[in-house]
Order: structure tokens, then sequence, then C-alpha cells
């Protein structure tokens, strides 16, 4: 299967940096010509990934139950259910502070089934270039089902801590999962190694501290035993919240600029606890106009690196 030539400019070994990929299409893998390594293409998506990053203690994507959240994600690209409040915000967002000009190319980081796209194209940009990446291939599988692969529209199997892009691969980078990292700086400063322009991180903050907040699925004491927050034994998920002053500083350290952060309040009523495919995990929904997921506030921001 052909792989779009404006995707293939892009992609880089992982072991050798900025140096870019060769497509070999009869074998269907990505070559490195420095260490000769292959990286295999399935259904047109490449898979660029080094060990298993599901299967991370800290990272429970690999688990059933929170496997079916990626059931609204696909439901959420076909139209099936509406599109998420985050996604259509995001595009109004870009757009709104003009950080977005035709013919930018954007990437989104954990896309899941590259369910940002549907509003992305309705509110931005009818012909965005956009390529979605993820640790789940089920997902992406879900998403080139939806979307195809074409030059404006691809997926990467890959992950956020080690991106297999050249630098300043995209004038864009947006992504909404860093609060689940146990450490922001590497998986940050490979998004701004990768970005020309921006940026667009939106992660909910906290006021007068900074929270690390780990939590684990519900189940019967006799699995877990005694729960202590030092425990690295049972899969689990976090919500790391960080001030402004710290988000600031972090990105100064990291050789960046904060360009703006701003509240998102832009959205409407929802409620995704009612989904069944969020019946076994804690879900978002909105309280008088405030977003709670389980038993969290979850105050959204997005924060503007500029990255030129």
């Amino acid at each position: 299967m052909t792989l779009p030539n404006k995707l293939t400019e892009k992609l880089s070994c992982l072991e050798h940096k900025n140096q870019r990929l060769i497509y070999n299409e009869s074998k269907e893998v990505l070559l490195c010509p420095n260490c000769k390594r292959e990286y295999p293409v399935y259904f047109g998506i490449p898979s660029i990934v080094q060990g298993n990053p599901e299967e991370e203690k800290w990272n429970p994507w690999s688990l059933d139950e929170v496997e079916m959240m990626g059931n609204s994600y696909y439901k959420r690209s076909t139209g099936e259910l509406p599109e998420k409040e985050a996604s259509k915000s995001y595009a109004r967002f870009l757009k709104r502070h003009k950080l977005y000009s035709k013919g930018d190319t954007l990437v989104d980081i954990g896309c899941a089934t590259g369910h940002f796209l549907r509003s992305f194209r309705r509110l931005l940009d009818e012909k965005v270039s956009y390529t979605g990446i993820d640790t789940h291939f089920r997902f992406l599988r879900w998403g080139r089902e939806v979307f195809g692969v074409t030059d404006t529209c691809n997926f990467v199997h890959c992950d956020a801590l080690n991106l297999p892009f050249v630098n300043n691969s995209f004038d864009i980078v947006i992504v909404n999962l860093f609060h689940f990292f146990p450490r922001i700086d590497v998986p940050l400063k490979e998004a701004m190694r990768i970005a020309k322009k921006y940026v667009v991180w939106r992660t909910p903050l906290g006021k007068k501290a900074n929270y690390m907040i780990k939590f684990v699925l519900d189940e019967p004491f006799d699995k877990f035993k005694i729960l202590t927050h030092d425990r690295e034994d049972v899969d689990y998920s976090l919500y790391m919240l960080y001030t402004k002053k710290y988000i600031k500083g972090l990105v100064d350290s990291l050789g960046g600029k904060v360009k703006l952060i701003e509240r998102d309040d832009d959205f409407e009523n929802f409620d995704n606890t009612a989904l069944a495919d969020f019946a076994h995990v804690p879900a978002t929904k909105t309280v008088n106009g405030i977003q709670i997921n389980g038993n969290l506030v979850m105050d959204w921001h997005y924060i503007v690196i500029d990255c030129k």
C-alpha cells in the first residue's frame, strides 16, 4: 500500500533522530539507511515503536474495561455519537486565536480513533492536513476505517515519549493527554521538538498547588489487599495537575516560551457517565457548568507554547 509522500518525508528512525526513513512498498516496511532497521507498515499505518508502551503500569490502555472507551471514540468519528465538546472547543480555540493558517500541518498526540478530525474539518478547515498518533493500534485502525489514509489524513503507531519524526515536522502539535504521564518533561520536549510553530496543550491545572493523583479501577479488596501510594504492582492511571507558575518554568527550562494560557469554558453540558462504553471507568460530565471526572474537578486550560 502506498504511503503519502508528505508523511514519509517526516518519519525518522527511533535510534537515529532526523534520519528519514525509506519506504519499501513491496515489503511494506520503512527502512533506516543508517542502521538498516525496518519498521512495519500495517494497513497503511506505520508502526514505529520501541518496547510495549501499552504495558506500562501507569498506562492501563490494554485493559478491557478501558479499551471499551475506544468504542465511544469510534462512534464519535462516524457520527453515531455527537462530536466531543473538547474537539469542538479545540477547533474554535485555534481559529479564534489565529494559531492555525490554511495549509498548516497538524499532529494529534494521543488521537485514539482520530475523532477530533471530525470537528477540525467542520469548524477549522475542511482540508486540514492531519496526522493522528497513538500507542493503541486498534484505535488507529478504526480511524483509518473512518477517515482513510490520504495526503491530508494519516495515522502513525508510536509513543509520545519517543516520537518518530524529524525536527520541525508539523506546524502545530496538539495534545490532550499529558496529564496522564508520570513525568512531563520527556513527552513535552518531544512535542516541542517536532513543532515548527506551536504546541497547543490542553490540560487541567491546579490553582495553588501541584497535584499528583494516582487512581486504580474498582476491584475487590481480595485482589488489591492494602493500597498505598507507592504500590507499583497494580495497573493505575494518573492525573498530574500543574500550576501556571510551574508550567511556565518548565517550558522555559525546555527552551520554549508560553505564549498564552486560557481557561477552556467553551463547552456545552454533557454526561459521558451515561454512555455504556464508560460504565467501568471514571468518566467526565458537567455539573453547574463545571467538568468533573469521578470525584475530581477538571479545570481545563489551553497552554500555547511558541516553538518558533
